[in-house]
């Protein structure tokens, strides 16, 4: 579980890990969003048996760190589509689109049964609908990052 500190991959890191599921996470802590805030987040996840943390920067770290699991769920990001042009060009394309090429060459090889991208809900534009249409959920294994 990549970005495993934030708001969505802390829900979601507790919720495989309810379901029995051996979660490693990963987050580099960037300074975005406060680093103290996110690991707050993580906090209900500390002390369970199959949760490990890598802090880790996936634009620059070493990836063979990861290990070899079933199911990848890249939630990792640096948000904010305005913020992507100008000034902080260079942090989002490393946190973004670096990291994200860069851990697919990692799994390239490997043999996961699934790899989940989430994105920003800006690349949707304009919604016809509010809430969006709900999609169904991946089926669940023992083994995520």
């Amino acid at each position: 579980m990549t970005g495993a500190a934030g708001f969505i991959g802390s829900h979601l890191t507790e919720r495989l890990l309810a379901e029995g599921v051996s979660v490693t996470g990963v987050d580099c802590f960037t300074d975005y969003y406060a680093p103290a805030l996110k690991r707050r987040n993580l906090e209900p996840c500390a002390g369970n048996e199959r949760f490990r943390l890598l802090e880790l920067d996936l634009g620059s770290a070493d990836l063979a760190a990861l290990p070899e699991v079933d199911v990848v769920y890249h939630q990792a990001a640096q948000a904010g589509v305005r913020a992507s042009w100008g000034r902080e060009f260079d942090a989002y394309t490393h946190h973004n689109v670096l990291a994200t090429q860069r851990l697919l060459e990692r799994y390239r090889e490997s043999r996961i049964e699934r790899f989940v991208y989430a994105s920003s809900s800006s690349v949707y534009g304009r919604p016809s609908a509010i809430p969006r249409p709900r999609t169904r959920c991946p089926a669940r294994s023992r083994r995520t990052v």
